[in-house]
């Protein structure tokens, strides 16, 4: 998936994994459908039951996580 100003989207790992995590350029964070996956209020635990194949962390933790 990709923002309006071509900013490919990479969810989940609380923005980590993300280009676009922090809008240095213009970009359309708060439109992302993996928003919640970057906060710091996401469970990476959740990770592990995802089952969406666009998701490069579905059925898996993120790294450092347990």
């Amino acid at each position: 998936m990709m923002d309006a100003a071509g900013m490919k989207w990479i969810p989940g790992n609380q923005g980590t994994d993300c280009p676009g995590n922090g809008c240095d350029a213009e970009c359309c964070c708060d439109e992302c459908d993996y928003m919640l996956c970057c906060l710091d209020t996401h469970q990476p635990h959740i990770c592990k039951t995802c089952a969406d194949i666009r998701c490069p962390h579905a059925g898996k933790s993120p790294e450092g996580t347990t």
